[in-house]
């Protein structure tokens, strides 16, 4: 299951990077059914607020993953207290694995879509995937 927080003011197809994260998945031959990967979008200001906590680091950055955690939540309340109770929710009745964790920030993928002369919602494409190879790298 891939669960999505975006934060209200940019505007992101949920279900454009709904099916490129099962795309990308079942690509590997992982059945995204057995798992739930919590993607969130956010502003850099949130984005320098997680990646100074967790990654002990100033600034923005465009992409940061996080694996599952001994069962947990990693950012959970940090990204949005709705958001993590139904991903805490999601895990408990359908019990599917936590791959983790994936925070894009949605000026930073503005400013690299430009760059690259890319629509944002295939950079945003190629960040999630950046993010899941690292998870699936890590776990």
């Amino acid at each position: 299951m891939i669960e999505i927080f975006v934060q209200s003011r940019y505007q992101v197809d949920r279900r454009v990077i709904r099916k490129r994260v099962e795309f990308f998945l079942q690509k590997l031959s992982i059945d995204p059914a057995q798992y739930t990967v919590s993607i969130a979008i956010v502003g850099d200001r949130k984005m320098s607020q997680i990646h100074r906590r967790f990654a002990h680091k100033d600034g923005t950055t465009p992409v940061l993953s996080f694996p599952l955690s001994a069962g947990q939540l990693r950012l959970g309340e940090a990204i949005d207290k709705k958001h993590a109770q139904h991903v805490r929710e999601t895990i408990g009745k359908d019990n599917p694995t936590l791959l983790g964790e994936i925070v894009v920030s949605y000026p930073q993928t503005l400013l690299f879509a430009a760059d690259e002369n890319k629509l944002v919602d295939v950079k945003i494409g190629e960040f999630i995937e950046h993010g899941l190879t690292k998870l699936l790298t890590t776990t």
